[in-house]
């Protein structure tokens, strides 16, 4: 085959076969090249874009919902020093059935993450409820969470509400936040001297069983519950920072449980251990000595049937997916058999000495009498009354009907016959 033969500016030049068809080969190779890229690039694209629509708060596309420490200063918590188990027994946790997860799922240890003394969570509970349910068993009653603050007198309260009020992607707050405020302030009044912290809403995993939940509208409410806390002097704890992904925008890898919505134990120990290094202490202002408090018997089950995120009917307990061990079966009060408050508890025969001993630790009587230990009970002050072997309580008039007729000697009080069981709780200070 000849050269090829072609002329530039008057030049003759001359090209041969074999570099023609190489020149054609590196066209064509440059060609392809660049189709692949535009092909990548596309595809790139469109993941992204997908991405950021699923993910509200991912690295790429920050949510313009994002709690910064510096814009609530004073009202966020910041980090702290770990104020260490103390601070966790002597904190009041209310809430839905995350709460009520504290107690039925087992930490690392074993252990569940607070107790009954301390702890009110009802499955399915919104913030309506909050001042309207009775829903905590003390020997003397059934009590709202409010009623219960004061009983309990605890020196602080963190409380975690919001995921059962959740209702599509909409980021309009502000009847959600007017309610929840009324809410609030019923537990305040309540019992003045405890500390109010206003715990996030917790992400739900990526992939979860809720349609109707969406991670776009918990951090637009998470930011108006920090504001709601500013205006009226509440702190609030931003736990959702050590929940959430921010790669993704959800809950990190592992951290709920299959429904994509309540906190595993893998979660709860990133809870708690946010709680113990975000911590707000301050000076004891309870009135001393505090009140006596009723045997504890906690939160009945099935308080509330149908769950508000889909309408339909607990089928189980989400927060029962953790059978206790036997030993931890054994330390679980029975449930009360009404809920009607009553003034006294039912009269029971009194223990005998060896069995009372057995059952019930030295309790302090409240600081309104001694503890005998050969009774096994409780021997109060004058003007008050023995209440479940464990704590004094005042009576409710200075000569009640059922006053002993005995005169006590001019040292010693004589004591009351024991008035109810064991329920198996003591005096907690909160």
């Amino acid at each position: 085959m000849k050269p090829i033969e072609f002329r530039v500016h008057g030049k003759k030049y001359q090209l041969k076969p074999a570099g023609l068809i190489l020149a054609i080969l590196t066209i064509i190779i440059v060609i392809f090249l660049i189709l692949i890229s535009v092909r990548n690039l596309r595809h790139r694209t469109v993941q992204e874009s997908l991405h950021a629509s699923d993910s509200p708060a991912s690295s790429s596309q920050p949510s313009s919902e994002t709690i910064r420490e510096s814009e609530f200063e004073g009202t966020v918590l910041p980090e702290t020093e770990d104020a260490g188990k103390s601070y966790l027994d002597s904190t009041l946790f209310l809430g839905d059935s995350n709460t009520a997860r504290f107690l039925k799922v087992p930490d690392s240890h074993g252990n569940t993450f607070t107790n009954l003394n301390n702890t009110i969570g009802v499955v399915g509970m919104g913030i309506d409820a909050i001042s309207t349910l009775p829903c905590m068993d003390f020997s003397t009653g059934r009590y709202t969470m409010p009623q219960a603050v004061k009983i309990l007198q605890p020196e602080r309260v963190i409380i975690t509400f919001g995921t059962n009020n959740l209702s599509g992607t909409s980021t309009d707050a502000a009847d959600f936040i007017t309610r929840y405020t009324a809410q609030i302030k019923a537990i305040e009044n309540a019992y003045p001297s405890a500390d109010l912290l206003i715990n996030s809403i917790p992400p739900i995993g990526r992939v979860n069983q809720y349609p109707n939940v969406s991670m776009k509208q918990i951090d637009a409410y998470n930011k108006a519950i920090a504001e709601m806390c500013q205006k009226n002097g509440w702190k609030f704890v931003n736990s959702s920072e050590a929940l959430v992904d921010s790669s993704t925008g959800f809950a990190k890898d592992g951290y709920t449980v299959s429904d994509g919505l309540h906190l595993s134990s893998k979660g709860l120990e990133a809870l708690f251990s946010y709680f113990r290094t975000h911590a707000w202490i301050t000076e004891d202002d309870r009135p001393k000595p505090l009140a006596s408090i009723p045997a504890v018997i906690g939160v009945p089950d099935g308080l509330i049937q149908i769950n508000p995120l889909n309408e339909e009917t607990f089928s189980e307990d989400p927060a029962s997916d953790w059978t206790a061990p036997p030993e931890q079966s054994e330390q679980t009060v029975p449930a009360m058999e009404t809920a009607a408050p009553a003034p006294t508890p039912t009269p029971s025969p009194t223990p005998s000495p060896a069995s009372s001993m057995t059952a019930v630790p030295t309790p302090d009587c409240s600081n309104a009498g001694v503890y005998d230990s050969n009774t096994g009970a409780c021997v109060c002050n004058p003007g008050f009354h023995v209440e479940n072997q464990t704590s004094c309580v005042i009576d409710p008039s200075p000569a009640p009907a059922a006053e002993p007729t005995a005169v006590p000697e001019p040292t010693q009080d004589v004591p009351e016959e024991g008035t109810g069981t064991d329920q198996g709780a003591g005096n907690p200070e909160g």
